[in-house]
């Protein structure tokens, strides 16, 4: 309690007590996270950045601390600070290394709207569960699950939309054999002792409440049934897009969506689906064998992700240490080279979904915006 200058007592606003470690939702691309983001942003003790990503940005740690531009390399990469109403300038100067730069700024943003939990959602971030419960020992994890057919089949209509980044070359690809790896991580960490719950895309859109209802029992914080509906969701920090079309409607769209995959894409995904079933005991009582990819295609795929995870790595080292003058550069002329071929491919002669998954992998060489998602 405080006082007025008449002397009389006034309230005090209390902050509650942070989360001793982050919550991180983590899916692979057009799995359902950024719906769950959504709802569970809406709880007042929750308040998640929107793939603001920084631990792509590892590297730019590994610089001498007078070099450590980090705030303005982390607002070009993807606007993390603007898109969240945050100011870089406020950590720029007191914060040196990643966890600490991690805990400033998603901290701060939890304090601004009164909420106690704090953290990420990205899936961005599925290959890296076990770094992340490393750098930060008291986290949490959700992680969302939707069938691989499906995520494809998002993806190659989020493409269609005309997304840049979701027509990159492999990204198929990074979608199928990255499922695996998420499974992989998790497995791992739940087995280490972390704090995980695990979500169906499926349940979430049918069955919302319950599902809501579960997750706000693992965070220990009240149910309410608002928590059940888009309407109110703040979207403010989530990329423009026509593929996020569903995400800016009040009611959540359970209905089955348009069948976009080639025969041969399906059968080669269903190839490795068994594959994988085939290894995880827990599942091998309900699926039936089948015929599994040979090993030369097998060889050939993850060469192929692997390269296309190397590039992107890439990627993300050079917006660590390349100078922003350059790099803006490097995306002014990427940005044009995009527009001029949008103009002389106005009628495209041939459906992605016509296309086999290695002629899919490299049907488009235009690269996205980075951190326009």
């Amino acid at each position: 309690m405080g006082r007025n200058t008449d002397g009389r007592e006034k309230e005090t606003k209390t902050m509650p007590e942070l989360a001793p470690g982050p919550l991180f939702i983590v899916s692979m691309w057009r799995a359902g996270s950024s719906l769950l983001y959504a709802l569970l942003n809406k709880h007042p003790q929750v308040a998640l950045m929107y793939e603001a990503d920084l631990l792509l940005l590892h590297p730019v740690f590994l610089k001498p601390p007078l070099l450590r531009d980090w705030t303005s390399r982390w607002e070009f990469w993807n606007k993390a600070f603007s898109r969240h109403g945050l100011d870089p300038a406020q950590f720029a100067d007191h914060v040196a290394e990643f966890t600490s730069a991690f805990e400033a700024v998603h901290q701060e943003y939890a304090r601004r709207k009164g909420a106690r939990i704090w953290g990420d959602k990205s899936p961005n971030y599925y290959d890296r569960l076990d770094r992340i419960s490393k750098d930060f020992p008291h986290t949490r994890f959700i992680i969302v699950w939707r069938h691989p057919i499906e995520t494809i089949g998002a993806t190659i209509r989020a493409a269609d939309t005309g997304n840049s980044y979701f027509r990159k070359p492999g990204m198929l690809l990074r979608s199928l054999l990255g499922s695996r790896v998420l499974k992989r991580q998790c497995d791992a960490i739940v087995a280490a002792g972390a704090s995980v719950h695990q979500v169906q895309y499926e349940d979430l859109v049918s069955d919302t409440a319950v599902v809501m209802r579960g997750l706000c029992q693992f965070l220990q914080i009240p149910y309410d049934p608002s928590l059940s509906t888009l309407e109110g969701a703040d979207r403010s920090a989530v990329y423009e897009g026509k593929h996020h079309s569903l995400l800016r409607k009040d009611a959540i769209v359970a209905g089955p969506r348009p069948d976009v995959l080639d025969p041969r894409l399906r059968t080669r995904i269903d190839h490795y689906i068994t594959l994988w079933s085939e290894t995880d005991s827990a599942e091998r009582r309900t699926i039936s064998p089948g015929p599994t990819p040979s090993p030369a295609q097998m060889c050939l795929d993850q060469l192929r992700y692997r390269l296309y995870r190397t590039l992107d790595a890439c990627t993300r080292v050079a917006f660590c240490f390349l100078p922003i003058p350059l790099l803006r550069l490097y995306r002014k002329a990427k940005a044009y080279a995009r527009e001029a071929k949008m103009k002389r491919d106005s009628t495209p002669t041939i459906a992605a979904r016509e296309l086999p998954l290695h002629e899919l992998q490299g049907m488009n060489n235009r690269e996205r915006t980075l951190g326009n998602k």
